[in-house]
């Protein structure tokens, strides 16, 4: 089996920890469905895989650093769940990835700048976490982004003006710098 998609199935509870043993799958879905608890670790035993999406749902726990693992991951979808804890350095180690969406959750700390790195990204979302102090100068070299998104975050500090160029000459949108406490010389005034 490479595909399984059960979202929209009202499915609750937890992942199974079996799910592992599907060593093919290249797409995993369990969006949109009542399922608690954390992720559990055997999912990043599935190196296959290109979607994960685990959005939707009231997940909890922290997300593990063996998301490092998951190499072939093309697009992830972890929003709108109540996950805690820091964002792991090791997404810098998702080469292919092209859309990350850790929207509407609990994480907190710094945005890391090993993101930076996955020069592949077209669209981040970050926006509704507790993530603090600035956006890493490394997302600069994020060519060809088309969004970033990061607002409802205690953002603070000054957008680096590498970003801001990388912002106006490709003119990718850029949610989330309405704050007093963190301004942006090449974004449009919000106050």
């Amino acid at each position: 089996m490479e595909r399984l998609d059960l979202s929209r199935n009202k499915l609750n509870g937890t992942i199974p920890v079996s799910i592992h043993v599907l060593t093919n799958l290249v797409e995993l879905d369990f969006s949109w469905n009542g399922l608690t608890s954390s992720i559990p670790s055997q999912i990043f035993d599935l190196k296959h895989l290109i979607t994960l999406s685990l959005g939707m749902n009231t997940l909890n726990g922290s997300i593990s650093e063996l998301i490092g693992n998951l190499q072939n991951l093309v697009e992830l979808y972890l929003d709108k769940n109540v996950l805690t804890g820091t964002i792991p350095t090791e997404f810098g180690m998702l080469s292919k990835l092209i859309e990350l969406n850790l929207e509407l959750n609990r994480l907190e700390g710094t945005i890391p700048s090993e993101i930076g790195q996955i020069t592949t990204l077209l669209g981040i979302d970050l926006s509704d976490n507790d993530l603090t102090q600035n956006i890493p100068l490394e997302f600069a070299m994020l060519l060809e982004l088309e969004f970033l998104y990061v607002q409802e975050n205690p953002l603070s500090g000054e957008v680096p003006w590498e970003v801001c160029q990388l912002h106006v000459e490709k003119d990718f949108d850029f949610e989330g710098i309405c704050s007093p406490t963190f301004t942006c010389d090449c974004c449009q005034p919000c106050f």
